[in-house]
């Protein structure tokens, strides 16, 4: 019987051998296979990009753009009164300046931004660097009292913030005044260029000699 007994539990400890064998053989599941019940959801879309601006006029921009900037125009005209006085003083003239900008190509905004500008111009496109094509028509009363059309060049550098505490502009401009006039300008700009001061000069013409204008100006 003891022969028996001992035969038994070999063969009992080989069977358990056996199964303990398969079982470290058996391959372990992948983490890779899904699992049942298991919901596959997509990686997130990490690649970079951006927007270019398209800027279109807006009822909020024409109303912005009938704000004129005052301005007083210094000069003199020589006139003489009928009993034969002679007036040849400084005269003083307040005005009203509307600005427009048909073209603007910007140096300052980043590359990846359209340098060029069409009537709507952002701040930072404009006084972080750039070149404008400029318009503005101006009433200037007094002894002037008259209309006057100012096609003209003008360029802003920044020296503050990109532009926005401060930049400068120089400037040219044509219009008619008994004859073609030319004048020459600089300013000086502050709050993102919302608020400004330029000075336009006109050596030639003494009537309109200098204009100091106070600018609002918001695109």
């Amino acid at each position: 019987m003891s022969r028996c007994a001992g035969i038994a539990a070999l063969s009992c400890a080989a069977a358990l051998t056996l199964l303990a064998g398969e079982a470290r053989a058996e391959p372990a599941p992948s983490s890779s296979e899904p699992v049942q019940g298991a919901r596959l959801v997509p990686l997130p879309d990490t690649s970079l990009g951006y927007l270019a601006p398209t800027p279109r006029p807006t009822l909020a921009w024409l109303l912005l753009q009938l704000v004129p900037s005052p301005e007083l125009a210094f000069g003199g005209q020589r006139r003489i009164g009928p009993t034969g006085e002679v007036d040849d003083g400084v005269k003083t003239a307040f005005g009203l300046r509307w600005q427009l900008t048909p073209v603007l190509w910007s140096f300052g905004v980043h590359r990846s931004q359209p340098r060029f500008r069409y009537l709507i111009v952002d701040p930072i496109a404009r006084h972080s660097g750039s070149i404008e094509l400029s318009a503005s028509i101006e009433y200037i009363g007094g002894h002037i009292d008259r209309v006057l059309v100012r096609p003209g060049l003008r360029t802003y550098l920044p020296i503050l913030s990109k532009g926005e505490s401060l930049a400068v502009s120089l400037g040219t401009s044509v219009y008619s005044y008994d004859g073609l006039r030319v004048a020459y300008e600089v300013g000086a700009y502050t709050f993102s260029g919302i608020f400004g001061v330029q000075m336009t000069v006109a050596p030639t013409h003494a009537p309109l000699a200098a204009l100091a204008t106070f600018r609002v100006r918001y695109f």
